[in-house]
């Protein structure tokens, strides 16, 4: 078996210091990482200079309009193929604020030989130290295990560092093999924000095994302030309300978080007041989502 050529794929808007962030840990990576391919929504001249010079070849893409999350990264795996063709074995799509370890793309690839997975996640560590953004474990106990607060070693310490099979992911730092995505497509350029990454991966793992790997190890820095306005940010909670509720009740593999459904309306309530127009706001992203049959960023 030849070895594996894994490419990352990377979205990004407007943040250059992330993106410089996560290619210098990426030019870390010892051996699999072929190449970067970097989409830049924003075509800003500073993260356009954070990915030249760099010891691993990055190919950069400005397309010239914001593609929003879900069209860069299937731009950017479209664009991956047409670098590597066949010898490509694996995409690794990766947020922009990530920060991965130096052996975390080994100890993936190597859960997924001996798993015979198609899908893989690894363990996600916030800013704090605290285990975060987890998966959609299958096995119940370990599912309420990682849903509780606390250091990855608690985890680690009651439920083992042995690969879990999953149903979703975000998509911090997904790898996935070249044939799922060749048989299953990329990510939906009509979702726009929120939700894309849980599509795919309930996509993906609707037909393929998906597994999340306690033993490799990302970082997930998001910045500490942002500069997007309280409607901006409203406007965005409400897209993957819309999303979700298409997710889960139009498409056959978004059917498994159809539960979510009343948990994600009543954390945007809580979030955003009770309200008559953020109420209204809950019902239409649900009628607009579940029975109008359209993600938010549907034309």
């Amino acid at each position: 078996m030849s070895a594996p050529a894994v490419v990352a794929l990377i979205a990004t808007f407007r943040r250059p210091l992330e993106v410089a962030r996560l290619l210098t840990s990426l030019e870390n990576i010892p051996v699999g990482l072929h190449a970067v391919v970097l989409v830049d929504n924003a075509a800003d001249p500073a993260t356009r200079a954070a990915s030249e010079g760099r010891a691993l070849l990055v190919e950069y893409l400005a397309p010239g309009e914001n593609l929003g999350c879900g069209g860069g990264l299937a731009l950017a795996g479209q664009r991956a193929l047409e670098l590597f063709g066949a010898e490509l074995t694996h995409v690794w799509i990766l947020d922009d604020d990530a920060v991965v370890t130096p052996e975390c793309l080994e100890i993936l690839l190597a859960a997924m030989a001996r798993e015979e997975a198609d899908v893989a996640h690894p363990l996600t560590v916030a800013e704090d130290g605290m285990l975060g953004w987890f998966p959609g474990l299958l096995d119940r106990e370990k599912f309420r295990v990682i849903r509780e607060p606390g250091l990855p070693e608690r985890f680690l310490a009651q439920c083992g560092d042995a690969p879990v099979p999953i149903s979703w992911s975000q998509g911090i730092a997904l790898l996935v093999t070249r044939r799922a995505v060749a048989e299953l497509g990329w990510h939906r350029t009509d979702y726009w924000v929120r939700g894309e990454d849980l599509e795919f991966c309930l996509r993906l793992t609707h037909r393929f095994r998906g597994i999340y790997v306690p033993a490799a190890r990302v970082w997930h820095l998001p910045p500490p302030t942002t500069t997007a306005t309280p409607a901006a940010e409203y406007s965005k909670h409400r897209a993957m309300l819309q999303n979700i509720a298409y997710t889960a009740l139009r498409l056959p593999h978004g059917r498994r978080i159809a539960r979510t459904i009343p948990g994600n309306s009543l954390r945007f309530l809580r979030t955003w007041g009770w309200k008559p127009r953020v109420l209204a706001d809950v019902v239409a992203a649900f009628f607009r989502g579940a029975v109008a049959g359209k993600p938010a960023g549907a034309k």
